[in-house]
């Protein structure tokens, strides 16, 4: 019996199984070829190809089972809404070479499951089952997103395993596996890397469709993570929030700080884990209001550590005191630099590996903490907030001492990436000096790494320098999407020594903008930042680079400005952007510009050479630069890439540990890739003609051809 022809035969029938039947094909339809191909089919549906279609329905027909009662004999070990209703539900469990997927979605329909890079079915590896109405059948097909339109067609091999199918009144729920690397080109590579879900669901009556225009939806998810669960022990909760804050409507980006004391404790304890606490609420006619599809303005939170001696009384009067805005926050706060939890939008928050624990509290050698939420309003909604984060911790102290460590790009104005560029990179850079004097003989051991920027960004590298040689990157995101930001686990962990090198490389799709884009807070702006979770703890923060302000404005052309030397303004850059000591007419003609304190401000200031810039503002001289003329930024990138870097290496305490150094970008010699050898694949696999039906075409056309060539097959 020809194996190959049954499958044909079955999916070309079965996907027909629930198609509607309101509309009837007339003869006036069809043409002479499209008639003589029916009448072919007339034909050769013979008593032979009966009994084998009937033989593959008995032999292969599914069950239907109540899913209020049926449960799955595997365990899940991850599991995700992909919409706000929890209509859909995707979980998941995956082996070194294959993962098994369990979708349980509202419909009757069919159920459609996708994977792709980019946020569109367009290239897309895509799975479409149901269970058809007439026999309980479950049936599934492998399929592909065309690359030039928004229309699937199937494989021509069928890598997907059904393993179970049935559906209720209500709910529709299918199980099926793969292989993570198929080997074949018309499937998506499931690796490491952020993968967009892309999901459908067909109406009642849909089965054995791809439609053109569904209920659907995409939601950015990394599969192969490692499980991340609290301990089997109970935890204690700590949650740290904002208090009735009310988020203006004509702030389009807002940082907020709020110290809170740690709670009493009666011995150390170890910080396991934190979740977000999202609580936004729009104010309509002055009364905040619950809506469910109201978007929280909550960007992005991190909870520091406060180093130093406190003068305790007024530290508790900050901690019982509503918060400051963001630059106008008290000196002292300076000394809250040692990130502890680290949140992003899309991210569910985190718990720690089983070996390591954050100290909390003050037998932990804290007193005081300090939450730092940024606000992205761009749509200017007038909201309450009162979100925050959960802390979790634990009496039963783990093995390790850890801590987290910020590295990267210092967040600054002086941070450019320019317009119309499809792939343009930036690089931030934690010196061998600063790990030689604050790191231990032994060195540390890096856990995780949670890798951050903003919507521009698509690739984030941490490369690991020893000497002159590279060695394997700590961790790495080539897809990286800033709606879905999670911490990766190392493999193993890292050793890392005195006098390595940490590289934060990220590289940015501007494509889309038409002026250049700063550095800071705000989503607008872009970030290249790593934090970092090691052990053992150390004095370490924050470990940063940033381009001098003399090279930086040199490799735009510009080499001196009205009322300041470029020492005057690389002071102010390295004071955060602050313009109050700036002279009155200096400093008006900035202030009514400053966005935050990274020193946006001072990208007003007014060229005065060389003669061809003249009295034209930086700003106004980046806007007009010819952004299309290739060799103009492969220049620039090249200049700011392998140029001069000026380290900056922060304490715990807020006290430098490396002085200030301006130096070459490290030369060393890069890691080869060797991950480019081929691999066999030992599996079976299933061809069929890449025809499939979809509504709006000719799709009785399509399953009538793959019928026909099915039959003939089957009759020799």
């Amino acid at each position: 019996m020809n194996a190959l022809a049954l499958f044909i035969l079955s999916v070309s029938l079965l996907c027909d199984a629930k198609l509607p039947r309101h509309r009837q094909i007339q003869p006036n339809d069809l043409s002479a070829n499209q008639n003589q191909t029916l009448r072919i089919q007339t034909e050769k549906k013979n008593e032979r190809t009966t009994r084998i279609v009937n033989e593959y329905r008995t032999r292969h027909r599914r069950e239907s089972f109540d899913s209020r009662s049926y449960e799955s004999s595997l365990i899940w070990a991850h599991s995700e809404r992909l919409d706000e209703n929890g209509d859909v539900l995707l979980r998941w469990v995956n082996s070194d070479s294959s993962i098994t997927f369990r979708l349980e979605a509202r419909t009757r329909g069919y159920v459609g499951l996708g994977f792709n890079s980019g946020r569109n079915m367009r290239g897309a590896d895509l799975v479409v089952a149901w269970v058809d109405d007439r026999h309980g059948n479950a049936q599934l097909l492998d399929c592909h997103g065309l690359t030039f339109e928004d229309r699937a067609v199937a494989d021509e091999v069928q890598n997907y395993e059904l393993i179970s199918g049935y559906q209720n009144d209500t709910h529709t729920t299918l199980e099926f596996r793969r292989q993570l690397d198929t080997c074949d080109k018309q499937d998506f590579i499931i690796g490491e890397d952020t993968t967009q879900i892309l999901w459908a669901l067909g109406s009642e009556g849909s089965d054995g469709e791809l439609p053109r225009h569904m209920h659907n939806g995409i939601r950015p998810l990394r599969l192969l993570q490692p499980l991340s669960k609290p301990d089997t022990v109970p935890l204690k909760h700590w949650d740290v929030k904002i208090a009735n804050l009310t988020i203006p409507h004509v702030m389009a980006t807002l940082f907020w700080c709020k110290v809170f004391k740690a709670p009493d404790l009666l011995k150390k304890h170890h910080i396991v884990g934190y979740q977000p606490l999202i609580d936004s609420r729009p104010i309509r006619n002055k009364i905040p209001v619950v809506e469910k599809d109201s978007l929280s303005p909550v960007h992005h939170m991190v909870l520091y550590e406060c180093a130093g001696d406190h003068d305790k009384r007024m530290w508790t009067e900050w901690a019982e005191g509503e918060g400051f805005f963001g630059p106008s926050r008290p000196g002292e706060l300076a000394t809250c630099v040692t990130p502890i939890a680290a949140w992003a939008m899309g991210s569910k928050g985190e718990f720690l590996p089983e070996n390591v624990g954050i100290p909390l509290g003050e037998r932990g050698g804290v007193s005081y903490y300090m939450l730092e939420v940024h606000y992205d309003n761009q749509a200017l909604h007038e909201v309450l907030d009162n979100s925050g984060i959960r802390i979790h911790y634990t009496p039963q102290l783990r093995a390790h001492d850890a801590a987290l460590l910020g590295a990267g790009i210092g967040v600054s104005a002086l941070h450019v990436i320019p317009p119309k560029q499809r792939a343009y990179r930036t690089v931030g850079i934690c010196s061998p000096e600063c790990t030689n004097n604050t790191m231990p003989e032994e060195g540390i051991n890096i856990v995780s790494v949670l890798l951050h920027a903003h919507g521009t960004a698509r690739k984030i590298t941490l490369k690991h320098i020893r000497g002159n040689e590279e060695l394997p990157k700590i961790s790495e995101e080539n897809v990286y999407d800033a709606r879905y930001q999670q911490s990766r686990i190392v493999p193993g962990g890292r050793k890392f020594y005195r006098r390595d090198t940490l590289i934060t490389e990220c590289t940015y799709d501007s494509t889309m903008r038409n002026k250049p884009i700063l550095g800071g807070y705000s989503a607008t702006q872009e970030m290249c930042l790593s934090f970092i979770l090691y052990y053992p703890r150390t004095q370490l923060a924050g470990c940063y680079s940033m381009t001098p302000v003399v090279e930086f404005f040199e490799t735009f052309g510009v080499k001196e400005f009205y009322g300041l030397s470029m020492m005057q303004v690389e002071k102010i850059f390295l004071s955060s952007g602050n313009v109050e000591s700036l002279p009155q007419e200096i400093e008006s003609g900035l202030t009514a510009v400053q966005g935050d304190d990274q020193g946006v401000g001072l990208m007003r200031l007014v060229i005065k050479e060389p003669p061809e810039f003249r009295n034209k503002t930086f700003m106004a001289h980046l806007n007009e630069m010819p952004w299309s003329e290739p060799l103009l930024t492969e220049q620039i990138e090249k200049t700011l890439y392998h140029g001069w870097h000026m380290t900056f290496c922060k304490k715990r305490d807020d006290s430098w540990g490396a002085p200030i150094q301006i130096q070459n970008y490290p030369n060393y010699t890069k890691l080869s890739n060797n991950d480019a050898s081929e691999k066999s694949c030992h599996y079976k696999s299933m061809r069929l003609p890449s025809v499939t039906t979809t509504t709006g075409s000719a799709s009785t056309n399509s399953w009538s051809a793959i019928l026909v060539l099915s039959i003939l097959i089957v009759a020799r």
